[in-house]
């Protein structure tokens, strides 16, 4: 078995580290706007549950109808909705008996229908938002438990830029190619929700002035997306993402089919140095040439750097107690297993995309959260008689808040606040809201814990570990994480391009900010060094049980 699960896991990771695998729409959440549409058989089942009896007549028919298509729109959840602080609107309505929310995305100039949810029962609309009337009306976009969702407040009709300059995307009649109007809407959007340029070091307002001059020599979406990637990439944000791909008016059903094909052209760039480009870096180095490189080379260094990740799999699962089992459950994301000197190890390499054999690009939150509450107290239950406990996200690329929230549970005595949040900044941005944990009912554990992160440790992996770092018995050990906490704020162009924003602002227990510059660790180790590859030990884990080993 160890040996069995040793390669699947290694296996697991070595693809998605060379993959830059991404998920916008999955909290990083996350990232933020999942869509739902009704299906055609739950459109079945609501004309049934609605339909009068065989002896009924047409009169009586036609009467029913009509009263409940009026008991539809009187749904305090009928009308629009606006987030400024997201850039959102959203329209609820009725339709043929059935609720279809638009979201519109807009900036100061202008405004685009970016996604259709059609054929919605009221309880598949509640599912998604919760709608409030103690201060004001309110939609709570519903993502849990614990992380607020965006919030969204009542408004009279719908803003006036999207009345009088609703723009023609690909898809509409019409529709002409405009590389002037996609860098406007772009530059516009970063400009109004982008809560980072200062963290950053840049000055947005001369990136347009530059941007500007040349923009009119680009001719097709190829070059709008070289170029608007050009524009981005000083940033060094994760969030701050790009994809070319055809769009319809179900964004996620075109997001998942962009991210399923391996053409798709993908953009975003970090600060930190990750382990895919370490491993690069190393193989350049090696090649000692600044030649482009050949087909032959490209193949090399693929294989270079998944060799390399597969010797970094087999040093930690070195570190297991001899003749004993190591543990691998949720798809390869999870692994547990006990050292020689009985302390225990968790692997975390995803906070979502738990379910073998299905699509992981778009996860199913719920799925998710379940595995995910039950593979932890299998583990936590076979490690409950160790020492301490490493936990390990340092190949963490995020996912789910939920999920990640839920597993810092298992280490909490009492309740307290572990991290809060807004959104948008000036005058548009929202309240900060502190989040408060409760511990989990069984499964505590509360001895010395020891988790290790990385500059690949991001998003949802990032806000496990500020609330975690809250807790007495926990140090955090390794290098500066992404600084990428803000889930991902999915916009549109005319053109098939989507694009991510970040535009929120997450703080520790504490007040402190990490965007742009990464979480510190407590105890600073390097990870994955040649010298560890090398010397066959693992440096952070190494830290760790001497850590543990002198806890209290």
């Amino acid at each position: 078995m160890y040996f069995t699960n040793k390669k699947y896991f290694a296996a697991k990771y070595a693809v998605a580290i060379a993959g830059f695998c991404l998920a916008l729409l999955t909290g990083c959440s996350d990232d933020n706007h999942k869509i739902v549409s009704g299906s055609s058989s739950s459109v079945a089942t609501s004309s049934s549950s609605s339909s009068v009896s065989s002896s009924s007549t047409s009169s009586s028919s036609s009467s029913h109808s009509s009263s409940s298509s009026s008991s539809l729109t009187d749904s305090p959840e009928v009308g629009q909705w606006y987030a400024p602080a997201y850039g959102y609107v959203l329209s609820v309505s009725v339709e043929n008996n059935l609720y279809k929310v638009k979201t519109y995305s807009l900036t100061k100039n202008y405004c685009l229908l970016q996604d259709v949810a059609s054929n919605l029962l009221l309880d598949e609309l509640k599912r998604e938002y919760v709608y409030s009337n103690l201060v004001k009306e309110t939609l709570l976009e519903s993502k849990g438990e614990y992380p607020p969702g965006v919030e969204y407040e009542k408004v009279e009709q719908l803003p006036k830029v999207c009345e009088e300059n609703l723009q023609k995307v690909k898809t509409d009649t019409g529709y002409a190619f405009d590389a002037r109007k996609d860098f406007e809407i772009f530059w516009q959007a970063f400009d109004e929700l982008y809560i980072n340029f200062e963290l950053r070091g840049m000055n947005w307002s001369e990136v347009y002035e530059e941007a500007v001059k040349s923009v009119g020599n680009v001719k097709n979406e190829e070059e709008l997306f070289e170029f608007l990637s050009a524009l981005i990439a000083p940033l060094g944000d994760r969030h701050a993402v790009l994809i070319r791909a055809p769009l319809t008016q179900e964004l996620a059903e075109s997001f998942t089919a962009a991210l399923e094909n391996d053409e798709t052209p993908i953009f975003r760039e970090s600060r930190q140095l990750i382990l895919y480009k370490k491993l690069l870096n190393e193989y350049l180095q090696d090649l000692e040439s600044d030649s482009e490189l050949t087909d032959t080379q490209i193949a090399a260094a693929e294989n270079y750097i998944l060799v390399n990740y597969e010797k970094l799999i087999d040093i930690i699962f070195s570190y297991a107690e001899e003749n004993s089992d190591v543990e691998v459950r949720a798809a390869g994301k999870i692994a547990w297993f006990k050292t020689n000197d009985n302390i225990g190890y968790v692997f975390i390499g995803s906070m979502s995309d738990y379910t073998e054999g299905r699509s992981t690009l778009v996860s199913d939150p719920a799925s998710d959260l379940a595995i995910a509450e039950a593979t932890i107290n299998e583990a936590l239950k076979d490690l409950e008689d160790t020492k301490g406990l490493i936990i390990d996200v340092r190949f963490n690329d995020g996912g789910q808040d939920q999920v990640a929230l839920n597993y810092v549970r298992h280490f909490m005595s009492q309740p307290q606040v572990v991290y809060s949040k807004f959104s948008g900044s000036g005058a548009w941005a929202t309240p900060k809201k502190e989040v408060i944990l409760d511990p989990q009912s069984d499964n505590i554990y509360l001895k010395p814990t020891a988790v290790l992160v990385s500059g690949d440790t991001v998003s949802a992996a990032e806000l496990f570990t500020i609330a975690i770092s809250s807790l007495p018995q926990v140090t955090i050990i390794g290098e500066p994480t992404a600084g990428a906490l803000s889930d991902v704020l999915v916009k549109r162009l005319t053109s098939d391009i989507l694009f991510g924003v970040s535009n929120e602002t997450y703080l520790d227990a504490q007040g402190n900010n990490y965007e742009g510059g990464g979480i510190p660790p407590d105890i600073a180790v390097p990870f994955a060094t040649p010298q560890e590859r090398n010397g066959g030990y693992d440096g952070g884990l190494n830290a760790a049980i001497n850590w543990i080993k002198r806890a209290p």
